[in-house]
């Protein structure tokens, strides 16, 4: 029971932390969602960069101390070169995201579709023809729909992050 307490006292400790987050991520996504998106490909390549140089002086380290390398250099020069890869091929791997989520997205509304259609149900069958038609949008225009998408997500984090803060001042008053 006092672990439950605990977490929950954290929780609410974390909600203005969260929700300012939550509001900052929202609002640059909305702002400026392919800005955002090349953000997250640098911060994902710089922390595969910072592993990779860590991982080579502990080989270093371990050289010092033993004579020998050890398999930590192997992983420091793979995860660097993965650096430079994701660098290189983040907007190809951007742009085949929405593709492949299109087809998914198609191919899952065409399978419930079949279902719908057995079963005679009206309304199923419509959600999945708006399904199917999502996935379409998605796969004939897919670099302008993500960027919908991901600034909705965006409005999305940013009310979440509002919801905390309420919640959190709700939380004080009631305690």
């Amino acid at each position: 029971m006092i672990k439950i307490r605990e977490f929950k006292e954290n929780f609410q400790r974390h909600a203005i932390l969260r929700a300012v987050i939550f509001i900052f991520i929202g609002v640059a996504i909305f702002i400026n969602p392919n800005g955002f998106l090349h953000f997250i490909g640098y911060l994902i390549a710089g922390y595969l960069t910072l592993l990779g140089v860590i991982k080579i002086y502990q080989s270093y380290k371990f050289k010092q101390q033993t004579g020998t390398y050890d398999i930590a250099l192997a992983i420091g020069i793979i995860l660097i070169i993965l650096a430079a890869i994701f660098i290189y091929f983040a907007p190809t791997i951007f742009s085949i995201l929405p593709f492949v989520l299109g087809l998914a997205i198609i191919i899952n509304g065409l399978m419930h579709l079949i279902v719908a259609l057995n079963l005679k149900s009206t309304g199923w069958t419509i959600f999945c023809i708006l399904l199917m038609a999502g996935g379409a949008v998605l796969v004939f225009n897919p670099f302008q729909s993500t960027l919908v998408l991901f600034q909705a997500f965006g409005v999305i984090l940013t009310c979440i992050g509002i919801s905390e803060i309420v919640g959190h001042f709700q939380n004080r008053e009631n305690n």
